[in-house]
């Protein structure tokens, strides 16, 4: 039997597809009487689509249709792949680019030998206009001659693919809650109390060798990360 407040909550998502984001639906207490039922019930009916991330409650002014969140499966899918998939356009926004020399930490990230050079390229990614991920990704400058010189705006995971006929087919991944630094917070346009999902990436080229490490800060309101896995036969 489906409760009254699923019942309601599966009627507003209808609601909520004819209207955009950033449109106000109806306050609790207009839902109220146009469902005849009690405040409390609206408000658990309200919470299952803030929970799914349909829409969100702001303090005095009512709630209001949230912007869609992207959902990334965790596999070496680039994110400019992830936007097209969502129905997004994908862009980037270059804050920084340089060759310098490996840190310790680097060269034993990406099988470096001391004295290598890495590339250390730092960019915000957007969908449709938004920022949704602020990037730093790290590559062994011999490996990829002459990257700085591409147009970084674009796809990575393209330029490697079409330019050094090197293609990510393998990743690991790591995932953990946290929040953005006020520099990083203002790259993404958030305040410092949103929560945000940081992952750190190891891509493997055909070959095996790992030649990109990604540390990336996703905003946790724009952002599902998601993994599929399939339980092994015995």
């Amino acid at each position: 039997m489906v409760t009254k407040y699923a019942a309601i909550a599966r009627d507003l998502s209808a609601l909520v597809d004819s209207k955009e984001p950033g449109e106000r639906i109806p306050s609790e207490q207009e839902l109220a009487a146009r469902y005849r039922v009690s405040a409390m019930t609206v408000r658990r009916a309200l919470q299952i689509l803030i929970e799914s991330g349909r829409i969100e409650g702001i303090p005095g002014r009512g709630t209001f249709v949230r912007e869609p969140a992207v959902t990334k499966p965790l596999t070496s899918t680039s994110f400019s792949e992830t936007m097209r998939a969502s129905g997004r356009v994908p862009s980037s926004r270059l804050l920084s680019a340089a060759i310098e020399p490996a840190t310790e930490e680097e060269c034993w990230q990406l099988g470096l030998e001391p004295g290598d050079a890495v590339l250390r390229i730092r960019r915000v990614r957007y969908g449709d206009d938004v920022p949704l991920c602020l990037e730093h990704a790290r590559l062994a400058a011999a490996r990829f001659p002459g990257l700085l010189g591409h147009d970084l705006d674009a796809s990575l995971y393209a330029i490697l693919r079409t330019k050094y006929a090197t293609v990510i087919s393998r990743a690991r991944f790591e995932v953990a809650a946290t929040h953005a630094s006020p520099g990083s917070a203002q790259h993404l346009g958030i305040d410092t109390t949103t929560p945000c999902l940081r992952t750190r990436t190891w891509g493997r080229a055909s070959d095996g060798a790992i030649v990109e490490h990604t540390t990336s800060l996703y905003r946790g309101d724009m952002y599902r990360l998601t993994l599929e896995d399939a339980p092994g036969g015995k």
